[in-house]
């Protein structure tokens, strides 16, 4: 199916009326790398979003933070941050978690410029993270509210899913427990540094350095080319 998946991108029309930033996003999907990749030459982009809850219908992103890995390397020089403006946020739910208070998130920028630059740094690269569906959904929240008639399109990979593949291939389903698979769980398993976690970027950071791990155990798995990893 994942020759079906790239034609749907190709032929996916781009409106004229949308804004220069997603019409420059729209058009470099058609450019994304085929799905016989290899996995050493593929680019990744791995993001993480706090937010003022867990309803993407409701809840709003105060924070994103991405890096690339490329030629599985993460590349440190190559990462995106910045604190998100929202009116009311944030709430005190996410403040335990996250720590942003409303004096810091003062200092931020508009929703607007935040998911303008974050999809530009994104460009077609395949979109990692844990939960990632979650993260892609805050996004395209974020698009929509900004007027956008569209969604991120990129391929993606869940870390929390990839590691129960590649860990559990014939194992019983009824025996699972999620919290085995975490990312504090998977990062203490794979001895992984977990200094800077509940930020966007630190999130973000150790969320990187896991796909590395994953990537390699993908590899003695026969797991060789993007096609193969996104199924």
């Amino acid at each position: 199916m994942e020759w079906l998946k790239e034609l749907i991108h190709q032929l996916h029309p781009v409106d004229k009326n949308a804004p220069a930033f997603w019409r420059r996003y729209s058009a470099s999907l058609k450019e994304q790398a085929p799905g016989n990749t290899p996995l050493a030459e593929a680019e990744f982009v791995v993001f993480d979003t706090e937010t003022t809850g867990l309803d993407p219908r409701t809840d709003k992103v105060l924070s994103i933070g991405a890096i690339k890995v490329r030629g599985l390397q993460v590349l440190v020089p190559e990462t995106f941050e910045c604190l998100v403006q929202q009116e009311g946020a944030p709430s005190t739910k996410s403040a335990e978690v996250h720590g942003l208070l409303s004096k810091e998130l003062e200092s931020g920028i508009a929703e607007q410029e935040a998911v303008e630059e974050f999809v530009g740094f994104v460009g077609n690269a395949v979109l990692v993270g844990q939960h990632v569906a979650f993260d892609i959904a805050m996004v395209n929240q974020m698009l929509k509210r900004q007027g956008i008639k569209g969604k991120l399109h990129n391929r993606s990979v869940d870390t929390a899913h990839l590691a129960i593949r590649l860990e559990r291939r014939h194992a019983d389903s009824h025996t699972l427990k999620t919290s085995e698979y975490s990312l504090d769980a998977l990062c203490e398993r794979y001895n992984l540094p977990t200094d800077d976690r509940h930020t966007a970027s630190g999130d973000a950071f150790a969320t990187a350095l896991l796909l590395l791990k994953l990537l390699s155990l993908a590899k003695k798995r026969g797991i060789m080319t993007v096609g193969e990893l996104v199924r």
